[in-house]
């Protein structure tokens, strides 16, 4: 059986017990999940650091652009590369400063 499944298994008997008031279902739950968690293979431990880098690899993207400032209103999070981002002219009124 998985170690997933396993600590499934050994919640939903925990939460019976404590719907049932059945203390002796609750600690053999309890027994279970811990057994599982001691028994993890280390392939799963591996996925799981993997998992927590590429989460860690996402907060770091989101840390630039756009942000919020104290009334709500969105800013360039860093303000002196958001002025000199180039962009194509499309025959309006262009951006930056006019010589």
């Amino acid at each position: 059986m998985s170690t997933f499944r396993e600590k499934a298994e050994a919640q939903t008997e925990q939460v019976i017990g404590q719907m049932l008031g059945d203390e002796l279902l609750v600690r053999e739950g309890q027994s279970r999940l811990r057994k599982a968690d001691s028994e993890a293979e280390p392939s799963e431990d591996r996925a799981k650091d993997r998992a927590k880098d590429r989460d860690e690899d996402r907060a770091k993207g989101a840390d630039q652009g756009i942000v919020r400032d104290e009334r709500g209103q969105e800013q360039p999070k860093d303000k002196a590369r958001a002025q000199q981002v180039s962009r194509v002219d499309k025959g309006g009124d262009p951006p930056g400063k006019k010589a």
